[in-house]
């Protein structure tokens, strides 16, 4: 029998559980053969029918947490690591893993040994889906998750839906504060991580689907809808700030352009400069305020205004360099070249903020 064995440090592995069958059973046997024996298990509100299976594995020695009712995986998520955190050495590493056969054992084995070469970092089993035998479904809903996350967070991952990962024990505390309890919690996972600086690593695992994955519990349109509202999250804030700092900008300058005018008299240039000017500078500041605390979320970002000061002297010389380009070289209307740079350079400005403005710095753990 071949005898493996881990670095000192315990290894948890945090297995969410719902609505299982015998396959559960000896997928835990299985990870036992690979040393790997401190298991915890939650029962994610499967009912009194699938009590027995629970308590042989409570029986077998694995940890049994239970949720009355069904709360979602991320919620299982949370409820193991803070078990772990509150019974297990501070020391310990955790990994999670699916319950629904989806995650070879010796693959869980090869993760829980990465992780000890990252252990600041996240890390992720991932599946190659160029291979065969993968059901339609999962086949576009993680190539089309994973073009999505690359655009809007700039990092590149070729399986944002996998449940094999593994982090050590400096990101527990942290993985209990990522938002979401469903199916979301993961994808949230990735940007959180992302947003504080805390780096993630990829490696390949197995590709399984039994029976065309019909075990799964991911409810097409309800987590979908859950798991879109996560990746877009950013940007849609994004473009509520952009819109609300328009509005303040226009409003402003409205009202400005009638206040001064018994001020100023008959200087109409004068009145109108300043009205925009004033106004500009004020919908500049709530757009700061804005992506800072409500969009990107950066309370300690030093030297972000400076920053974004800077991006806005370049976006301004970008847009009226481009417009110019492309009224002159290819004869396009001034006013749909400005329609055309501005739209591109707003993405180019979401971009820009979130990886420089208010980067964020990694954390020490």
């Amino acid at each position: 029998m071949i005898t493996y064995k881990i670095e000192d440090g315990k290894t948890i592995i945090l297995i969410p559980s719902l609505e299982p069958d015998e396959r559960l059973l000896a997928y835990v046997g299985q990870l036992r053969e690979y040393d790997l024996t401190d298991i915890v298990i939650v029962d994610d509100g499967s009912g009194e029918a699938y009590q027995p299976i629970f308590e042989e594995l409570r029986e077998n020695g694995c940890v049994l947490l239970r949720h009355t009712e069904n709360l979602g995986k991320g919620a299982a998520l949370k409820t193991g690591f803070q078990y772990i955190g509150q019974q297990f050495d501070a020391s310990s590493f955790v990994v999670t893993a699916d319950s629904d056969g989806q995650h070879a054992p010796e693959d869980v084995y090869r993760l829980a040994k990465e992780t000890r070469r990252h252990p600041d970092a996240l890390v992720l089993g991932v599946r190659d889906f160029s291979e065969g035998g993968i059901p339609p479904k999962s086949l576009l809903g993680n190539r089309m998750t994973s073009s999505i996350f690359a655009m809007l967070y700039g990092k590149k991952l070729s399986d944002t839906q996998t449940g094999l990962r593994a982090f050590g024990p400096g990101l527990l505390a942290f993985m209990q504060d990522v938002r979401g309890t469903r199916f979301e919690y993961e994808l949230q996972m990735l940007i959180s991580c992302i947003q504080s600086g805390i780096p993630i690593h990829t490696m390949p695992i197995q590709v399984i689907y039994e029976n065309g994955n019909a075990g799964t519990h991911f409810k097409a349109i309800q987590d979908s809808a859950r798991v879109m509202g996560v990746l877009f999250s950013n940007f849609l804030r994004f473009i509520s700030s952009s819109v609300a700092s328009s509005v303040v900008d226009l409003g402003i300058a409205w009202f400005l352009i009638d206040f001064l005018r018994p001020i100023l008299g008959q200087q109409d240039y004068l009145r109108i400069l300043l009205a925009t000017v004033i106004a500009r500078i004020l919908s500049i500041v709530v757009n700061y305020v804005l992506n800072r605390h409500f969009v990107f979320r950066k309370e300690d970002s030093q030297g972000s205004l400076w920053r974004y000061l800077s991006l806005c002297g370049l976006i301004i010389l970008l847009s009226s360099t481009g417009v110019y380009l492309f009224h002159t070289i290819f004869f396009v209307d001034e006013k749909i070249a400005k329609f055309v740079c501005d739209a591109l350079l707003f993405l180019l400005s979401f971009q820009l903020q979130r990886r420089w403005v208010f980067a964020a710095r990694r954390k020490q753990l």
